[in-house]
């Protein structure tokens, strides 16, 4: 086990140190169909560790187990990442075409959408099995798990009738269907809640060229609260912890990026910033990882810059690397998955976390405030056992006093795990 202390950058120009395990990256070359892995503790790249199947499209990572989907074979590939070894696959229908996955807040379940079907299907992690399909638009892509809810961005082969489907990850319903742009690919969810829908447009390549505009949606009522026009022709977004939306150019040529919150340009599309276009992630700290895909034909590259866009490591990996996970190992072999709800808070939130274990007396919530100060320790869960444990925190400290509105961590502690912080917003 690797441990390290990590750099969390949060909201504006705060930082926090507290002690975090080391972490590794996994990027996915879809060309070469095969898996690198950089570990950040060593700074060693190894290259080509495992095989993929054919268009390796996107890595989703759940503690020490990943899921790649391998939309040329139909198939969602597992992985154990303590062993770089393949356990299973998940068979999806042939000719669906899977293009995007993403996991249940609950983590017991995924969502899969079949680019060719029309259709989102559900997964049993458990079972390793399709268990559902929901009718959505027409050529779904990108999905965002928003609290209880699935957005579906459903590209409509870039026609200009995109559309977002939302669905109820809690009965697995269609409960929305909100028109849109031309071509919407993928979205992210801002730290106020609400969801930015990238609209691809049509590349330029239509008469007339449409290019690239964000919808902002209020992820409550649906409803779309203003449009931005962005120009160019964004794919994937991802939001920093500083706010900063981050946009991958459609060509592979740079990166787009604004102000998630008042919408203001920060590279342009005519002032591409960095080089790429395949990817962008952070990792706890604050750091970007930037796919570039070069020409698709000889090896790619990742980049990593550092919160202030200063470049730190280029990493010369396989051919078309198309997506890049992080895994960051516990101190325990324990599955455990925390989530929060609502957040951002303003009365009082309920933290989950999944037990896959027998529970313990010694389990405990630690929050922090954005200084690194211990701030709450809670240790009464009703009704505990196998399944989800919960406690609701009322914003107050140690001595029952309201706390100062901002960012606070938490974290779930065991005799036999430890997991790293989640971010939770109270709002005062």
């Amino acid at each position: 086990m690797k441990i390290n202390l990590l750099l969390i950058s949060l909201l504006g120009m705060l930082v926090l140190f507290l002690p975090l395990c080391g972490h590794d990256v996994y990027i996915v070359n879809s060309n070469d169909e095969t898996l690198s892995h950089y570990d950040t503790v060593t700074e060693i790249l190894e290259n080509h560790i495992l095989q993929l199947g054919q268009y390796a499209n996107q890595i989703v990572i759940q503690n020490s187990i990943a899921y790649v989907v391998n939309s040329g074979v139909h198939n969602i590939q597992i992985i154990d990442l303590e062993t770089e070894t393949t356990l299973d696959h998940i068979q999806c229908p042939n000719g669906s075409n899977p293009y995007w996955m993403v996991i249940h807040p609950y983590g017991n379940k995924g969502y899969v959408s079949g680019l060719f079907t029309n259709t989102v299907y559900v997964v049993d992690l458990i079972e390793k099995s399709i268990v559902n399909s929901l009718s959505v638009g027409s050529a779904p892509e990108g999905m965002v798990v928003c609290d209880d809810k699935l957005f579906v961005m459903n590209s409509s082969y870039g026609s200009p009738a995109g559309s977002v489907t939302v669905i109820d990850v809690n009965n697995d319903s269609v409960l929305d269907q909100i028109p849109v742009g031309n071509n919407p690919q993928f979205g992210a969810v801002d730290a106020m809640g609400r969801l930015h829908v990238v609209c691809t447009g049509n590349y330029g390549y239509g008469s007339p060229p449409v290019w690239g505009k964000i919808y902002i949606i209020n992820t409550t009522t649906h409803e779309v609260i203003t449009t931005m026009e962005i120009g160019g022709s964004p794919t994937k977004i991802a939001i920093h912890p500083n706010g900063t939306a981050y946009l991958c150019d459609g060509f592979g040529l740079g990166f787009m990026a604004y102000n998630s919150i008042d919408l203001s340009i920060v590279h342009s599309a005519s002032g591409l910033w960095a080089s790429g276009g395949s990817f962008i992630h952070f990792d706890e700290n604050g750091k970007l990882y930037l796919g570039d895909s070069v020409d698709w034909i000889n090896n790619g590259k990742v980049y990593i810059y550092s919160e202030n866009e200063e470049l730190l490591h280029i990493l010369t990996v396989g051919v078309n690397p198309q997506d890049a996970g992080f895994y960051y190992p516990g101190t325990g072999h324990e599955s455990v998955t925390a989530y929060n709800y609502p957040n951002p808070f303003s009365n009082s939130t309920t933290i989950s976390y999944n037990a896959t274990a027998n529970y313990h007396e010694l389990t405990q919530i630690s929050i922090y405030n954005i200084k690194g100060q211990l701030t709450k320790i809670i240790t009464s869960f009703p009704n505990p056992g196998l399944g989800t444990l919960q406690a609701v925190w009322d914003g107050k400290d140690e001595n029952g006093r309201i706390v100062s509105g901002g960012v606070y961590l938490y974290k779930i502690v065991s005799e036999n795990v430890e997991t790293t912080f989640n971010k939770m917003i109270y709002l005062k």
